[in-house]
């Protein structure tokens, strides 16, 4: 009996454990699929090309790119995301190469003229040349930013993103991954390339080594504040270089996990204020020098996962600990536009 207690114990630690590598991200793991493409993210490209000319006439041609692939091939659990480059072959004109994008979230479709398709075509006829996207009109560009995600909810900016991959470039080429990071407070956050949403977090990391093994990377993310909350994220895998990609090259994408390390933020507090007792078993105090002010605060674990908020305060505030469990956690406040976080540990 005990045995079977202590399979039960250990069962419930593990899931809680597994629970908390994997806050507010839908399906990190690519363990669920919606037909071909992992549930909540986007693998594929859709749009419309319009204004193609052959014999006098115009007309609409459809494009469908599908970039993602369920595979056996994991580093956990049953299912892995594989992601490859794809090709176009538009009616007249020269095969467009696209790399493989993988990005949490839903994204739309776009419509294009192919004249400006023909516009930042490169010397080589086989890749897209992407430095000429200033031809495209303000009007166009709105239309291929829908093809990005606008992110999935996330309520605080990790401090870095981890991935497990594979990374098999095409035979005898030299080839680049990339992995794009943007925590946002408000807005669209699909609007990422373009740089018009400030964003509260921001990481980008390249990968040119050979990986046949599953093998952990890590991608910081810079803070634009001390200000540590957010509410969304966009996060996308590029499979092979973006200016010359390669078709054949691989990229395995499994068990996504986030850091929430507090102690990288900028010491320079903007709220002053007193925390005690640290570490703390019941309850602890928080003090700040700035009475005049109403100030709010959050606890958060070291996932990022909102434990307790209070609002509306005016005075020192006695914060009960003893219903957490011991730990590090975070106390985040809010005080006439400023905003502070501190580590604290409960015992």
């Amino acid at each position: 009996m005990k045995k079977v207690l202590l399979s039960i114990v250990i069962t419930l630690c593990m899931m809680h454990l597994s629970a908390q590598n994997y806050p507010n991200i839908p399906n990190p793991g690519f363990e669920s699929w919606s037909g071909l493409a992992p549930t909540g993210w986007t693998t594929s490209l859709t749009g419309d090309i319009i204004n193609i000319s052959m014999k006098h006439t115009e007309f609409a041609y459809l494009v469908q790119m599908d970039f993602g692939t369920k595979t056996t091939d994991a580093h956990s659990g049953d299912y892995a995301l594989k992601l490859q480059a794809s090709t176009l072959v538009p009616p007249r004109g020269p095969v467009v190469t696209m790399p493989g994008v993988a990005q949490v979230g839903a994204a739309g479709e776009f419509v294009i003229d192919y004249t400006v398709i023909e516009a930042f075509m490169g010397l080589d006829s086989f890749v897209v040349d992407w430095t000429l996207l200033q031809y495209i009109s303000a009007e166009e560009l709105g239309s291929v930013a829908n093809i990005f995600s606008k992110g999935v909810p996330f309520n605080m900016v990790p401090t870095a993103v981890k991935a497990w991959v594979k990374f098999v470039p095409q035979d005898g080429a030299q080839d680049t991954m990339s992995v794009w990071v943007g925590a946002y407070r408000s807005g669209d956050a699909h609007n990422i390339m373009w740089g018009d949403v400030p964003s509260a977090g921001y990481g980008y990391a390249e990968f040119d080594e050979r990986m046949d093994e599953y093998t952990q990377i890590t991608i910081p993310v810079e803070y634009s504040s001390d200000d540590v909350s957010c509410d969304s994220l966009l996060l996308i895998f590029v499979s092979t270089s973006i200016t010359s990609p390669k078709e054949e090259t691989l990229l395995y994408i499994d068990d996504i996990t986030f850091e929430f390390d507090y102690t990288s933020v900028s010491s320079n507090e903007k709220v002053s204020m007193r925390l005690y007792p640290n570490p703390a078993a019941d309850y602890m105090v928080v003090s700040l020098d700035n009475q005049a002010d109403s100030y709010e605060l959050t606890v958060y674990d070291v996932n990022g996962k909102q434990i307790k908020h209070l609002e509306s305060l005016t005075a020192d505030t006695r914060v009960a600990v003893n219903d957490l469990s011991a730990g590090t956690y975070f106390l985040k406040v809010q005080q006439a536009g400023n905003t502070t976080v501190r580590k604290f540990i409960v015992e």
